[in-house]
This record gives C-alpha cells, sequence and structure tokens, in this order.
C-alpha cells in the first residue's frame, strides 16, 4: 500500500503544516511563518485557545482535581499550544499568557509562573514561561530552584520526595522546561544539570531497568498526546532531537519501538487517552477541547505521526522526507556490534509504574 503521511498531516491543521516545514521538508523561514501565523485563528489553536475562561484558565466550574483546576488546566493548555507550535508573539496568545499571568494561581496561592512544590509540575511550568516570553523575577527564581534541587544519584527526578528511585515521567518534565529555559538564559550549571538528565534516560536506553533490561513500564511504549506529566519513548526521543543529541546505539532499541507502531498507512496511532489526567470527570472536561487532535486509541493520530517522522528522520531511519518510508533491511540506521551493553545497577532501577502520571517540544 502507497504510504504518504505527510499528504495526510497537510491537510490536518496549520500547526501540522507548520511543523513539516520546519522540521520534514526544509521550507524557508517565511513559509514556515505563513503557516504559523495561522495557527492561533483556526483549526486546533483557536479552538483551545477559545476555550480560557476570563479567569485565565481551562477550568471545570466545579473542578475534581488538578488537570481541570486552575493552575493544572493553564499547564496543560499551554503545553499543548507550546506542542502545536503556535507563534508566542501573536496578539491572540500574549493575551491568553497575560490572562494566566494576571489570574491563575497554584493551590498554596503562589503565582502561576513562581510554580509550586512539584518539581514534575515546575518543569512543565518553566517550559510554559520560556517558550511564551515570561522572564521575570519568578521564572528565574523556579528555573535557579529546578537547578538547585537535588537530582538523585541516578541523575534523575522525582516528584515523590521520599523514593530513592528517579522517575522518567519527572525528569522529562524537568528537561523539557531547562531546556527551554536555557535558550533564552543559557550557562554552565543548567547545562550540567540537562546532560546528567539525559544521561539518565540514555543509561536505560529511555525505556528500560539498567538491573534486568526489562521495560520499565509498558505504558512507555504507547505514545499518546498530549500527554500531560506521563513519559513514553517517543516523547522522550523527540527531546533528545529537539536538544541537539546524535542518535546512537544506546537509543536503538526505543527507535526500533517507534518503527514498530508505524501503521499500514505510514501513520502512528494513538496508545493512550490523556494518560497525564488521572479521573474520568477530568478526561470528560478535556476531551471537548483537544478532542480534535486527540484521537480515540487506536486511531491513526496527527501529532504522534509527526513526531514519530521527525525523530525517525533525524536518526535516519527515514531518508526521503517526502515518503516516510521505512529503512531498508539492508542499510541499518544504527550499528550495534561494537557498542558495550548496558551497564546494570540494581540500586537505579525504577519501578514498573513511577509517581504522577507528562508535552513534546515544539
Amino acid at each position: 500500500m502507497m504510504r504518504d503521511p505527510i499528504a495526510w498531516l497537510v491537510k490536518q491543521d496549520p500547526s501540522m503544516e507548520y511543523q513539516l516545514a520546519r522540521d520534514i521538508t526544509g521550507e524557508p523561514a517565511e513559509v514556515c511563518q505563513m503557516s504559523r501565523s495561522r495557527i492561533a485563528h483556526s483549526g486546533w489553536g483557536k479552538a483551545l485557545l477559545k476555550a480560557q475562561r476570563e479567569d485565565g484558565s481551562w477550568a471545570a466550574d466545579e473542578p475534581n482535581g488538578w488537570a481541570d483546576s486552575a493552575a493544572g488546566s493553564a499547564t496543560i493548555a499551554l503545553a499543548t499550544l507550546r506542542a502545536l507550535g503556535v507563534d508566542p508573539d501573536d496578539t491572540l496568545v500574549r493575551r491568553a499568557v497575560e490572562l494566566v499571568r494576571e489570574n491563575v494561581t497554584h493551590a498554596d496561592e503562589s503565582p502561576y509562573f513562581r510554580g509550586t512544590d512539584e518539581i514534575c509540575i515546575n518543569g512543565i511550568v518553566l517550559a510554559n514561561a520560556a517558550y511564551f516570553g515570561v522572564d521575570t523575577d519568578d521564572t528565574a527564581a523556579l528555573a535557579a530552584s529546578i537547578v538547585a534541587a537535588r537530582q538523585r544519584k541516578d541523575r534523575g527526578w522525582n516528584c515523590d520526595i521520599d523514593s530513592k528511585r528517579s522517575s522518567f515521567h519527572s525528569t522529562i518534565c524537568v528537561l523539557e522546561g531547562l531546556l527551554a529555559y536555557s535558550r533564552v538564559h543559557p550557562g554552565k550549571a543548567i547545562d550540567d544539570t540537562i546532560a546528567r538528565g539525559i544521561d539518565y534516560l540514555l543509561d536505560r536506553g529511555l525505556m528500560r531497568r539498567k538491573s534486568t533490561g526489562d521495560v520499565i513500564d509498558p505504558s512507555f511504549l504507547r505514545p499518546a498526546f498530549p500527554p500531560g506529566r506521563r513519559y513514553d519513548v517517543l516523547r522522550g526521543l523527540d527531546f533528545l532531537r529537539e536538544a541537539g543529541l546524535d542518535a546512537d546505539a544506546r537509543i536503538a532499541d526505543a527507535l526500533d519501538e517507534v518503527e514498530r507502531l508505524r501503521g499500514p498507512k505510514g501513520r502512528w496511532a494513538q496508545g493512550a487517552l490523556l494518560p497525564g489526567i488521572d479521573s474520568d470527570s477530568e478526561r470528560l472536561h478535556w476531551l471537548p477541547m483537544v478532542g480534535a487532535f486527540s484521537p480515540e486509541v487506536g486511531d491513526d493520530s496527527p501529532v504522534l505521526t509527526l513526531m514519530a517522522l521527525r525523530v525517525l528522520r533525524w536518526a535516519g531511519y527515514d531518508q526521503g522526507a517526502d515518503s516516510g518510508a521505512a529503512p531498508t533491511t539492508d542499510e541499518a540506521p544504527i550499528d550495534l556490534l561494537d557498542e558495550p551493553p548496558l551497564e546494570t545497577n540494581p540500586i537505579n532501577e525504577i519501578p514498573p509504574t513511577s509517581e504522577m502520571p507528562v508535552v513534546p517540544r515544539v
């Protein structure tokens, strides 16, 4: 069957058209910007911006949990707009962010962009602040607090302060936030912190226990969008790509898993329904706002397809930008023969399911 995911994606939404032009087909900057300028004014971006309440949140009238609370809903909405690639300088976007800054507070009543006491949430808040140009004393203090926070011995993070092991979920949230902030405020301390966190992911092949080599959690192999506070291998790979790393043998298994998930039409399906949201009532609140780009489990996902195509292209799996073709069997993208096996260390292993349920990069 002819596989043409590019032609399919272009028809989905301006956000897909923009990111395809930027990441896959390599169009000139002015062409990319034409598509990007439409994200806030049509399709998915427009609908999500329109759903914002006058108090700056996307909350329920009677919240039942974090995801439909004022701060939680703002965190998810801004992270989703960020992942769609909305222009942070667009007038509608700037107004939405200002409403959040002026009105939204966390449960402890701290201003939204000052963060809270959970490091995984603070990572997403910091990424949102950096992307949308909120550069204040609060965000500087938030970044400093994350850098100063004690990384575990295994070099990751965990929202559960009593746990002796790090969590992929917390770690990816923190890394995305630090990377975004480092591009506004570069520095050795933040770079070193990011490098240690990346080592934590790479030492585990983005998905495996160091002690046994087993997959840590089957949900890691079920990518979903939006992911909220949840980790999956596609999100991890897309972060490494965004961080400018070269693909090497340590991520070969993760890349193979992504390739294995490619459907017969060259597309990737939704692996879970809003996995970063804890309760059915919260999911029911969010589905009308994200349902257009968060399909049912098993249905083709435009966002995941875009992410997978650019990750595989970055790793050398998809050499033809227009075909979305899988690698040929006689031309393996990564040579594993000369690479040593991953080190094993039971102390650094992570339990099968880790703390709280994490958003791709733009």
